[in-house]
């Protein structure tokens, strides 16, 4: 039973890594379903009773997201191109979606997002994507290594988590404005979840100095599923 179970969610893990791929792709029930290998009668029911959503619906919020990420933080992208990698053929059809969802037009979302509608909104999305997604640690995991002294600009965040990305707006104008560009200049996020688990267990003492995030690759610049993060703690 253990062994059928983990085959069923490792084909349904399949699915969500290939709609992740292939975004810009036609990817229809007949489609997604021989990636899962199951039968296209079945599959649909399958998918929705797994994640919480319809094929359909995942699609369109995973192509929706990667839009809203273009249009808050790719400036030079117009919404017509935009709405052509979302898969619409026309900008009113996507306007028109966009707006169903978010309640503002890609425009007025452009000039001054509203981020806790997109947060609410994209919900069930993020209940679907972590339903399957690994949730354990080991210490094998963690590498220590040594890391040479860098100087940073620190810019905080304070306030409800829903507005992040109005901060991460802020921040992506300011290090523009500055001329560093992230592949010449790493970005880190201080973070917390070694302090909870490795560490106790380790042997090992932290400085006085926060753990933190180096963000190596980004989304929506590749996609969600290529972004790469590191955690370091001193």
């Amino acid at each position: 039973m253990k062994a059928a179970l983990q085959n069923y969610q490792a084909r349904m893990r399949r699915v969500l890594d290939h709609i992740d791929r292939h975004l810009d792709d036609d990817l229809d029930l007949e489609s997604l379903s021989a990636v899962a290998a199951f039968s296209k009668f079945h599959f649909h029911r399958q998918f929705s009773a797994t994640f919480g959503l319809s094929v359909h619906s995942y699609v369109q919020l995973a192509r929706l997201k990667r839009a809203s990420y273009q249009l808050a933080f790719a400036d030079a992208q117009s919404v017509t191109d935009i709405a052509m990698d979302a898969g619409y053929e026309a900008p009113d059809a996507f306007a028109r979606a966009f707006r169903q969802r978010f309640g503002q037009s890609p425009s007025s979302f452009r000039n001054s997002p509203e981020w806790e509608p997109w947060l609410a909104a994209f919900g069930p999305l993020d209940i679907a994507r972590s339903k399957l997604m690994q949730r354990t640690f080991t210490t094998d995991d963690v590498t220590i290594r040594e890391v040479p002294t860098t100087k940073v600009a620190i810019m905080e965040h304070r306030g409800d988590p829903a507005t992040l990305p109005a901060t991460i707006q802020r921040f992506i104008a300011w290090r523009k404005a500055a001329g560093l560009h992230p592949g010449t200049n790493p970005t880190f996020n201080v973070a917390l979840y070694l302090y909870r688990n490795w560490l106790p267990g380790s042997g090992e003492e932290v400085r006085d100095f926060p753990i933190y995030c180096q963000r190596l690759s980004f989304f929506p610049e590749v996609p969600e599923h290529e972004t790469v993060a590191e955690l370091f703690s001193h």
